[in-house]
């Protein structure tokens, strides 16, 4: 992995999620279709993509997504495309539950496949925006953003007075006999990048909460960063990187020098075990 990538902190760096994310407002108010979506050109080096899902008020703005293209691995800052993500067509939210749609994560996201969650998700705003993750003109992609947070918890008040800082995306592509397929899943930020192209497929990067993954386990912070690359006709898990970006107050307080790595080494070895297994009892896709 790049440093400049500027992606959230790996086995050596600690960076703080970007933003406090919320999600809603009601099935109505999600209409309209996402073919009113910016679209975005395809001569870019990294894409980074972000939504915002506001608790339920009058007073604040319906749930809204932007994406920021980079041109080269120098550009620091980016072009911002601010309300970029619309609302999901009615066509490609059927497709994200239809059960004949192409999907290898779903077996790494079981609770998000429940019949009971897939009923729930009917209901459940999302955001989509159209970008270019191929070098066929012939087929179609979406990043697709949704809070399971807020759309699947039991408490139906979770809506109305938290935000969600943890978004779902699905990356879904249809291809040119329009059938749709899901080609990478994750939650948190993504990232997607022209550096590492195979068979004119760009780079995604997503992200795994352990608290989310294993929300029983005692290591209730951090995950992992992956990188998939596309080959035979699917993405593959190229790398994994330990994330440790809200583990300071539990594990390094007030720790320096040798005691701070000591404690973050033992935390990045429980947390690679935990990764691990996640990446082994469901691997998505067999360079």
């Amino acid at each position: 992995m790049e440093d400049e990538d500027l992606m959230v902190c790996h086995t050596k760096t600690l960076t703080p999620l970007l933003l406090a994310l919320g999600c809603c407002f009601s099935a109505s108010s999600f209409a309209a279709p996402d073919a009113q979506a910016v679209k975005l050109g395809s001569s870019w080096y990294k894409a980074f993509f972000e939504t915002r899902f506001p608790p339920l008020s009058a007073s604040l703005p319906p749930a809204n997504g932007s994406v920021v293209l980079y041109k080269n691995k120098a550009d620091l800052v980016g072009t911002a495309y601010a309300d970029a993500f619309k609302p999901i067509s009615r066509e490609l939210k059927a497709a994200l539950a239809a059960s004949t749609t192409t999907n290898p994560f779903r077996p790494l996201f079981p609770t998000l496949y429940t019949p009971e969650n897939l009923a729930k998700r009917t209901n459940c705003p999302m955001l989509a925006v159209p970008f270019e993750l191929d070098d066929k003109s012939a087929t179609q992609e979406w990043m697709v953003a949704f809070s399971a947070k807020q759309c699947l918890s039991a408490d139906a008040s979770e809506a109305l007075r938290s935000g969600d800082t943890e978004p779902h995306y699905w990356v879904v592509q249809k291809t040119a006999n329009s059938k749709y397929r899901v080609l990478a899943e994750g939650d948190g930020n993504v990232y997607v990048t022209n550096q590492q192209k195979e068979q004119g497929y760009k780079e995604i990067r997503t992200q795994l909460f352990l608290k989310r993954a294993f929300p029983k386990n005692a290591l209730q912070c951090g995950g992992a960063e992956f990188t998939w690359r596309y080959r035979n006709k699917g993405y593959y898990l190229a790398d994994t990187d330990i994330m440790a970006q809200d583990c300071q107050p539990l594990y390094f307080p007030e720790l320096t020098g040798k005691d701070w790595k000591k404690a973050y080494d033992e935390y990045a070895r429980r947390a690679k075990v935990l990764v691990d297994q996640w990446v082994t009892d469901q691997p998505p896709f067999v360079p």
